[in-house]
């Protein structure tokens, strides 16, 4: 080792997180994943509304469903890349997605209401939420690695405001009947 640098076989072995247990760094990976197929769930489901909405409100919901998956196409991004800095490797196909997703997929080929789009969104983004604090509270997997679980925590925070955002829109609607 020359000048402090650092031998380039040495380097490949360590772990970029620091000192996390195999054991826990796959349980850690194992949450991500699942969370990324959630993730790619909702991205789905919300480009598919953001293609077929309809209504009085067209363009207002079009664009709005447009930011919403765009911005969740980041998300998945941003969670497949921390899977990668774990050192393994995320998951990449529509059939591995579907087999590890809680959020159900939208089959039905019949126009949905706005408003129901949105309240299927919104409980999406709900259940995406409580998979994200279930991942968080396991405390031992997490005490090795507390920038996967700042991480988690900020995808949380995009998912309430996004929540939000969905649950204006739905009491926008719902004082327009009234």
């Amino acid at each position: 080792m020359k000048n402090g640098s650092l031998n380039i076989n040495k380097a490949k072995k360590m772990n970029p997180v620091g000192e996390v247990t195999a054991k826990c760094n796959k349980q850690i990976v194992d949450s991500l994943n699942v969370i990324l197929a959630d993730e790619f769930a909702l991205f789905t489901k919300t480009l598919n509304f953001h293609w077929n909405v309809t209504g009085p409100r067209f363009h207002s919901l079009h664009t709005f469903l447009d930011e919403q998956y765009r911005d969740l196409l980041t998300i998945m991004d941003d969670v497949a890349e921390r899977v990668r800095v774990l050192g393994s490797r995320p998951l990449g196909s529509a059939k591995e997605m579907l087999s590890n997703m809680g959020v159900k997929e939208s089959t039905s080929t019949s126009p949905t209401p706005a408003t129901e789009m949105l309240s299927i969104l919104l409980r999406d983004h709900l259940q995406v939420q409580a998979q994200i604090k279930t991942a968080v509270s396991d405390k031992d997997a997490f005490d090795k690695d507390p920038g996967t679980e700042d991480f988690l925590i900020g995808i949380l925070q995009k998912h309430e405001k996004m929540s939000w955002m969905l649950k204006s829109h739905l009491d926008v609607i719902k004082d327009a009947r009234h």
